[in-house]
């Protein structure tokens, strides 16, 4: 089982948001793709991959709503998502 998790910690100013998070598999940090999608439009925003410790980061507008999937590049996993990210 492939797993997400987003952390919303550190920099923000009113139009930039740190978005961060963390992608496991069966519970170990992974390095995975990471694709973020405007919530309202549906448009792929950006395309990261997260480091061997699993982390991501991305700056966002800070007004809008996000959809966040981990991707398994392999395909063994199914993609996990994590739907209305955004400043809280």
């Amino acid at each position: 089982m492939s797993t997400m998790k987003i952390t919303h910690a550190g920099y923000s100013t009113p139009k930039v948001k740190l978005i961060s998070g963390r992608t496991l598999e069966l519970g170990v940090a992974k390095s995975k793709m990471v694709r973020i999608y405007s919530r309202n439009s549906g448009a792929l925003l950006k395309q990261i991959k997260s480091n061997e410790d699993g982390v991501y980061k991305a700056y966002l507008p800070y007004d809008a709503a996000y959809l966040i999937v981990g991707v398994d590049e392999n395909k063994i996993f199914n993609a996990t998502a994590q739907d209305n990210v955004g400043a809280k």
